[in-house]
């Protein structure tokens, strides 16, 4: 069986404990070399994940490297100027979200990726938890069957807080974080007081953006928005069928444990998607039915399904790799996550 030679770029926390690890494990999957600015942690993370050749930047790497794919796990600011670099390469590349910091540079990301007929993946990784899996497909056959009647409103919140759960970084240095240089985080037409804003927004709710897109596969407008910069905020969506709301808050110091989820509701019921901390190895999303009254579905009472024993991340890496032998586009392809800035965009205009 053929492996996919993979040339790695980024080995700091995220790097590591959410991705390279898997990919190490990975049989269909080879490791060749590592970049990384950082020369005591590219030395360490080299050796101890046994990576036979490592350089000091991503422009060496594709310089003197033989591979068939990259994944870049580095400084957002520092993502789409890598991204370009790769994709103009004619590599597969797998990178963290947000793909980019504006729609201008995502969309030359995906131009690229067309051009040169390469998979290209975007780390939207909730879309591989098995209990989002198990909900999108319940929720398109009860708007097939209408058990539950029609869909009458979706809502999607996210609390900011801490998601670090169970994971812990496996090699550290004292070496300083390099800077990454000035980067646009925000579009020109956007004044400069939100763009620190503007960028925590995207790295944040595009998350949940992405899985409301996932779920409901149709792209809404946004009707109005209520935005508060220390406190909720709203966005207002319009399905055509039915209404939904996007809601967040920005209180990392305030909140020790970050909050998402999905709420469905049916003219008969509801269903509810519980997110687990993204960094929580090998739990699922949690779902809930709730009949309003006796269905086919049982009584009123709640009905529960949980997810298997996966986690996200390694799932959605191992479809990437999956995808990239094959030359094809995967569920979190770039492609697919540069309509998310459509609806990010929508958001800030009515903010503006």
């Amino acid at each position: 069986m053929k492996k996919l030679k993979i040339g790695w770029v980024g080995s700091g926390f995220v790097g590591q404990a959410a991705h390279l690890e898997h990919f190490i494990r990975f049989p269909e999957a080879e490791v060749v070399a590592l970049a990384e600015l950082r020369s005591g942690l590219r030395e360490k993370v080299s050796a101890s994940y046994n990576i036979p050749k490592s350089v000091p930047s991503h422009k060496e790497l594709l310089a003197n490297i033989d591979c068939d794919a990259v994944v870049a796990v580095v400084n957002r600011k520092q993502t789409f100027g890598v991204a370009i670099d790769i994709l103009e390469a004619g590599l597969h590349l797998l990178t963290e979200k947000p793909m980019a910091q504006t729609k201008e540079a995502a969309r030359q990301l995906v131009e690229i990726a067309n051009d040169k007929g390469v998979t290209y993946s975007v780390g939207f990784m909730r879309r591989y938890d098995n209990g989002v899996r198990k909900a999108k497909k319940i929720i398109e056959e009860l708007r097939r069957n209408q058990e539950l009647g029609k869909v009458i409103s979706v809502r999607v919140f996210v609390e900011a807080g801490n998601d670090y759960c169970g994971i812990t970084p496996r090699i550290e240095t004292r070496e300083p974080r390099l800077d990454p240089g000035a980067a646009d985080i925000a579009p020109h037409w956007l004044p400069k007081k939100f763009h620190q804003e503007y960028e925590m927004f995207v790295n944040v709710c595009s998350h949940d953006i992405n899985l409301l897109r996932f779920l409901i596969s149709e792209n809404p407008l946004v009707t109005a928005v209520d935005y508060r910069a220390s406190g909720y905020s709203y966005a207002l969506l319009d399905f055509g069928e039915f209404p939904g709301v996007l809601e967040w808050v920005m209180l990392p110091d305030a909140l020790d444990q970050g909050r998402e989820g999905i709420e469905v509701q049916f003219e008969k019921g509801k269903i509810q998607l519980n997110l687990p901390p993204a960094f929580q190895r090998n739990v699922s999303s949690e779902i809930v039915i709730s009949p309003y009254k006796s269905t086919k579905l049982g009584e009123s009472s709640e009905s529960r399904i949980q997810g298997d024993y996966s986690w996200s991340f390694e799932n959605s890496d191992l479809a990437f790799v999956e995808h990239a032998l094959k030359g094809s586009k995967s569920d979190h392809s770039g492609q697919d996550s540069l309509k998310d800035f459509d609806i990010i965009d929508q958001i800030w205009q009515k903010i503006e």
